[in-house]
């Protein structure tokens, strides 16, 4: 840059406001040019400094970094840095860095003190420019600590509601244990702290137990939402409406009625009459269970699956029965668990999901469930998972006269 274009820009600047022509070509004189590309320092945190820098051209940005915490303050054209540390005689208390290809001039120590801060208006330009930074620093560091209160604030709502959401489906180690002509078991591994799946098993009178499982698309705190008023809708249905026929419409009709996202759920459920065996249930969209006829293997379910839920008002779903016989079971999930991924991108799937239920036998369902939990844990390994891993399983034991209060 040639020498009366940097004078011609350096009279514009604060710093040498009221400064004449000749005592700027003297500071000029005494001081270097230095270009830096993107990202390249200009001054490193904590170390020896003995230059004033002056922005000619670009941008430059100090970077404060405490207790894993990063604030940034900008340095426009015109501004200088580097000040403190030749004033305080101390190491540089930040790191100075270009944002964009940029130009600062190098004024030697001797020259500050001598040029500078010897005359009244130096200093006075020096402590206008100091205050103004100073300014922006404190903005800077309010903001960045209104946004970590926001932040502290949000991951303390996201636990209470994880908690709230964990209360209201029912403990997967206590199903139905005072039903003994059912034997059941359940987990959910959330990848969030709230989610979107839910199970559930409710007895309805002596003879007929509700089961259901779920899935609510989406993630996060809108998913959480309308899986509780999901939850709880199907409980207060259920227990009306025994024979189920119209549980999944109402709550059908209830969703899709104000559901601007266009969110919506995938739910497998019914009602197992424990006197009779007989399941009366709706595939609602969601994955088909697996099934074991008298302690047999698992086999995958073939069976329509109606629309999801929550979409479409009025929409008809199919109600299919099923007889259960003593040692039947089914195994019920979320598409966390086929969907489920390793490092090199392969889901898990329903091939592996078959093969981990039969490869063993089991005396009871959470030992089944939770050897399809390990197979799926040993498959994925340390690969992060973005969906809900949800799995129930019961197994029908037969009715037994006087055991079902």
């Amino acid at each position: 840059m040639a020498a009366p274009y940097l004078q011609q820009a350096l009279i514009e600047f604060e710093l040498f406001e009221g400064f004449t022509p000749e005592e700027i070509r003297e500071i000029i004189e005494s001081s270097s040019l230095k270009e830096l590309e993107t990202g390249e320092v200009l001054i490193n945190q904590g170390s020896a400094n003995d230059m004033l820098y002056i922005l000619i051209e670009g941008e430059l940005a100090i970077v404060l970094e405490n207790d894993n915490t990063q604030i940034s303050i900008p340095i426009e054209v015109g501004e200088c840095l580097g000040e403190m540390s030749l004033v305080m005689k101390q190491p540089t208390s930040a790191r100075a860095e270009a944002r964009r290809p940029s130009v600062a001039l190098c004024i030697p120590e001797a020259s500050f003190w001598n040029r500078i801060m010897k005359t009244q208006k130096g200093v006075r330009n020096l402590i206008g420019i100091m205050s103004a930074r100073l300014r922006r620093s404190n903005h800077s560091l309010i903001k960045r600590l209104e946004e970590q209160l926001k932040y502290q604030h949000l991951a303390k709502e996201l636990e209470t509601a994880g908690k709230i959401q964990a209360g209201i489906v029912p403990d997967g180690d206590k199903l139905l244990l005072n039903r003994p002509s059912v034997d059941a078991y359940a987990l959910i591994n959330q990848a969030r702290e709230v989610g979107g799946d839910f199970y559930d098993a409710l007895p309805l009178d002596d003879d007929h137990i509700y089961i259901a499982i779920g899935d609510v698309s989406g993630k996060g705190m809108p998913a959480a939402l309308l899986m509780m008023r999901t939850f709880t809708s199907l409980r207060l249905l259920a227990g009306n409406d025994p024979g189920f026929e119209g549980v999944i419409p109402s709550v059908n009709n209830m969703l899709a009625g104000n559901n601007d996202d266009m969110m919506f759920v995938t739910i497998f459920a019914g009602v197992l009459n424990v006197r009779t065996g007989v399941f009366r249930y709706v595939n609602a969209g969601h994955n088909p269970p697996f099934i074991s006829l008298g302690g047999g293997e698992y086999r995958l379910m073939d069976l329509p699956a109606d629309t999801v839920v929550g979409i479409v008002g009025q929409s008809q779903f199919c109600i299919s029965e099923l007889r259960l016989n003593p040692g039947d079971s089914l195994l019920l999930y979320t598409d966390g668990i086929p969907e489920a991924t390793n490092s090199q991108k392969i889901m898990f799937e329903t091939d592996r999901m078959e093969k981990a239920l039969n490869g063993k036998p089991h005396t009871s369902m959470k030992s089944v469930v939770q050897s399809l939990e390990k197979a799926v844990g040993a498959f994925v390994g340390n690969a992060k998972q973005h969906d809900d891993l949800t799995i129930m399983g019961f197994r029908y034991l037969g009715y037994r006269f006087g055991g079902n209060l």
